[in-house]
């Protein structure tokens, strides 16, 4: 399994943004498209309570959504791309 993972929607402005912070850090992920595949929002469901879009989980913890992805990265936070594996 990746270390990080998103649930997106279709039309998600932050799910953009948030897709485009991670590719610009380099860090790959795994994207669940809830609508794609309705099984994914039970999960998602049943891994958080968030209910907004995206929901990201960082090595299966989740750190919320792309406002909180945000903050992570402003505080230099985000794991490095060679750290991910470690």
């Amino acid at each position: 399994m990746d270390n990080i993972e998103i649930y997106t929607r279709p039309g998600c402005g932050y799910c953009t943004h948030t897709k485009r912070l991670l590719k610009s850090k380099g860090l790959a992920f795994t994207e669940y498209d809830v609508y794609q595949h309705p099984a994914r929002l039970n999960e998602m469901r049943s891994r958080t309570e968030g209910r907004t879009y995206p929901q990201i989980f960082i090595k299966s913890r989740s750190i919320g959504g792309f406002e909180e992805l945000l903050k992570l990265e402003q505080l230099k936070r985000l794991p490095k791309p060679a750290t991910l594996n470690s």
